[in-house]
């Protein structure tokens, strides 16, 4: 990295060199048979230099790419004209790096999964299971021309079951991230099995507004919503819904959002963003009012402000060093209620509990817009579980729908939209527009 810099600082105003190497070892169990087990070593090497106010960028896979700083400088006789200033600040130490984890063999993951499998069928053996255990360790260093080094460790444990009916359809799931060894719990499983035997009548549902207790894995599709409405580029391109709405009332007073990268073995926590810039815990949305935006370098500068420590290098579909920063959130967390799910489920005439969807991406994210498959759901009338709701959509807009929370549950769970995004409870909104076949 030195060698980079230094020759970097002799052609260049200034630059930026970001390693990361990741190891992964995946797992795939299907009907509970061993289907693959593959390993992945990667390193990605990127270099961001500015040469008169031009940004260039190349990629390499080794630290002793020799023309690594010749490519960057060619790209930046024709890259976009950016003013940023690279960072020196002090950081924190976080935690998220867990020895054991990292010890795991394949061996040992196996039997976890062997384990797993062993306790779902104690409750029901007739159940086809899938299962996916993933195991990582990556490590980010950044150095820069300003003379900020910094590097940190973290690990990673994803699994995620998922149970299959009698011809072979996938019927519902359970899954939990942590960046420290965690054992699947046992009420888990139950619930699993439970929501499994539910899914095996289908019922049809009504076309109408009625209420909708969204998991947490799926509400995290609505959070998406609002997180592209406080994203510096957005705002910086007229996008957002949310521009000049600082200190303003926008949601129930239930609702209160976090962005916490120095959460204790949360998924995503780290001391410094992928542009080197110290993270710190923040307020997003509090009772209802608006807190903050998230910023990156760029953005932050076209808006006249400081970063926020969110310039990331992730995104929907890819995560790597040859990727642009943008401004990106960590660990999500919101508060829960006192309310249990079997309380909600128990109160509700008429409902449904969305635990999956399809289409997340789909519609005006922007604009806070939702359209989304039920996939599974289940229908809920005189406060139970009546069966798998068919062929149903809810949609929306989150600007109006969370406007009404009537509860939050007192369980938390994973926030997600194709991957974890933090950790949230079961919420129950009142009124959401819920398409279907049924009368």
């Amino acid at each position: 990295m030195e060698n980079i810099l230094k020759l970097a600082a002799q052609k260049a105003d200034s630059a930026e060199v970001v390693v990361m190497r990741d190891k992964e070892t995946p797992v795939f169990f299907e009907r509970g048979e061993i289907n693959k087990i593959s390993k992945k070593d990667t390193t990605g090497v990127a270099l961001r230099l500015i040469k008169d106010g031009r940004l260039g960028f190349a990629t390499s896979t080794t630290l002793d790419d020799s023309r690594l700083v010749e490519r960057a400088l060619a790209t930046a006789q024709f890259g976009e004209r950016i003013e940023i200033d690279f960072p020196n600040r002090e950081i924190s130490e976080v935690e998220s790096y867990d020895a054991y984890l990292a010890s795991l063999t394949e061996e040992e993951l196996i039997d976890d999964a062997h384990s797993i499998m062993d306790r779902m069928a104690a409750f029901d053996p007739s159940i086809l299971v899938d299962l996916y255990i993933n195991q990582t360790e990556k490590e980010i260093e950044i150095g820069n021309s300003s003379g900020f080094r910094g590097k940190y460790n973290k690990t990673n444990l994803g699994i995620m079951l998922s149970t299959r009916s009698a011809q072979g359809f996938r019927e519902v799931g359970s899954g939990y991230s942590s960046s420290r060894y965690f054992t699947f719990p046992e009420m888990w499983l139950a619930q699993l099995a439970e929501r499994h035997h539910q899914a095996q009548k289908r019922q049809s549902v009504p076309t109408k507004k009625m209420p909708v207790i969204f998991s947490p894995g799926t509400f995290g599709t609505l959070v998406t919503r609002l997180l592209a409405g406080i994203d510096g580029t957005n705002l910086n391109a007229g996008t957002s819904p949310l521009e000049g709405k600082i200190g303003k009332k926008l949601f129930d007073d239930k609702l209160s959002i976090l962005e916490d990268p120095h959460r204790t073995w949360g998924i995503f926590s780290c001391p410094f963003d992928d542009e080197g810039v110290p993270t710190n815990p923040k307020e997003i949305i509090k009772d209802g009012v608006l807190q903050s935006y998230l910023y990156d370098l760029k953005s932050a500068r076209e808006a006249g402000c400081e970063s926020t420590g969110n310039g990331f290098k992730r995104g929907f579909w890819s995560s790597g060093a040859g990727d642009k920063p943008t401004p990106t959130p960590t660990n999500i967390v919101i508060p829960g209620g006192a309310v249990p799910l079997a309380d909600m489920i128990g109160k509700l005439d008429e409902g449904i509990l969305i635990e999956g969807v399809m289409g997340a991406h789909t519609g005006n994210i922007n604009a806070g817009e939702f359209s989304l498959n039920i996939n599974p759901g289940f229908y809920i009338k005189d406060g139970k579980i009546s069966g798998r709701a068919t062929d149903a959509m809810a949609s929306g807009n989150i600007y109006e729908t969370l406007t009404n929370i009537e509860a939050m549950s007192s369980e938390q769970g994973l926030l997600a939209m194709f991957g974890p995004i933090g950790y949230g409870p079961y919420v129950l909104l009142p009124e959401v527009s819920v398409t279907g076949k049924g009368q």
